[in-house]
């Protein structure tokens, strides 16, 4: 009987061990002084068609945010101090000309861009979030204010296995064609797709709770509907990466026959700024060893007894990796005409994104606010 028991003990704690192993925790990691810069990319296109006149604006927006952590409290609530370091914006509207603006290089922004370069290099707001990403106080600085109630996605209260769901409420004002205000209930659904090598894959969709009827209302909240996927450093806790996408057409907005087709895409990717390994220096070879490879496998590669490679000094050699230069972000027309690809910078934030263009002539689309994500 003894064995049995000790068999059922040992079975009892092989199968807690497993059910750990299975489930992770997801949380948010900050510590004071860390500064964490994201690269932010949009892209858009607008298709309407009111009483026959059909009309397409495109807009991408490329930009670098800074979060600087100023507190990280005993409770784990992490204060931070939000701005953009950068900016380079363009769009274009059906029989106007190319409008572009980038503010490391332009001196003066173009006039739909004035607003936006303002906001450039300076603390635009003052945030505290929980270790789930919850928004709880946001202290306006500068720039245009943001009325989103969340910029971060939400993680869940405890351990979660893959497949585990969990859900984010939020509240949305919006104006309908009379102009009265309402108010619409939506939520972010969250679910844990996989996890390999320390990285979770977290989809995310927006659902929408509250009956909606009026066209004036879904074109209000068109930019909402988001549908997309992130992928989170479990040990970091930091978002390495995410994409939203969105796809809506809403009819009979201004008439039976007016139709709007909203195609977008928001990337954000984490800018790792730590700094590189240094590889070690080679021991000196024994003295009658040769280490030189032969001719067939060095030819065409610099080798230490190459007077081209070889330094002056006697030190010995190390090598640096190569600077790879980045390709600047120029706009052109054959790069971003048409509908948004997945070779083409993208589209709106889930968080707290960086100032985007107001796109002339599409109604009711106000531009996203600088300090959206």
């Amino acid at each position: 009987m003894k064995i049995f028991a000790t068999i059922a003990i040992l079975l009892g704690v092989a199968t807690a061990a497993i059910a750990d192993e299975a489930t992770v925790k997801l949380e948010y990691k900050f510590a004071e002084g860390d500064v964490v810069h994201s690269k932010i990319t949009h892209l858009s296109t607008v298709d309407t068609k009111i009483k026959g006149v059909k009309q397409t604006a495109q807009s991408r927006s490329i930009s670098t945010r800074k979060w600087q952590i100023e507190k990280v409290d005993n409770d784990g609530l992490v204060t931070f101090v939000h701005s953009v370091e950068n900016i380079n914006m363009w769009q274009k509207v059906t029989d106007r000309p190319e409008v572009s603006y980038n503010s490391e290089t332009d001196k003066m922004p173009p006039a739909i861009y004035a607003q936006a370069s303002k906001s450039v290099g300076i603390p635009l707001s003052r945030i505290t979030i929980d270790t789930q990403g919850r928004l709880v106080k946001r202290e306006h600085l500068a720039g245009s204010p943001s009325s989103e109630s969340q910029i971060l996605p939400i993680m869940p209260e405890g351990p979660v296995a893959v497949g585990a769901a969990w859900y984010s409420p939020d509240d949305l004002t919006v104006r309908s064609s009379s102009g009265a205000l309402k108010r619409i209930k939506t939520r972010q659904v969250f679910r844990l797709a996989s996890v390999s090598a320390g990285v979770a894959t977290i989809t995310t969709e927006t659902q929408v709770l509250t009956p909606i009827d009026d066209p004036m209302l879904k074109v209000e909240l068109i930019q909402k509907l988001t549908k997309g996927k992130l992928r989170f450093d479990i040990e970091r806790g930091r978002i390495l990466s995410q994409q939203i996408d969105l796809d809506e057409t809403v009819i009979g907005f201004q008439g039976e026959e007016s139709v709007m087709n909203y195609l977008g895409r928001m990337t954000e990717e984490l800018i790792d700024t730590a700094p590189a390994k240094i590889a070690a220096l080679p021991a000196a070879p024994k003295k009658g060893v040769n280490l030189a490879p032969p001719k067939a496998m060095s030819e065409g590669v610099p080798t230490p007894a190459d007077p081209a490679t070889k330094p002056e000094e006697k030190a010995e050699p190390t090598e640096a990796p190569a600077k790879e230069e980045m390709p600047k972000e120029e706009p052109a027309k054959d790069k971003v005409a048409g509908e948004p690809t997945l070779a083409d910078p993208a589209t709106k934030p889930q968080e707290e994104a960086e100032p985007v263009a107001e796109v002339a002539e599409v109604p009711t689309l106000a531009a996203p606010e600088t300090e959206k994500k």
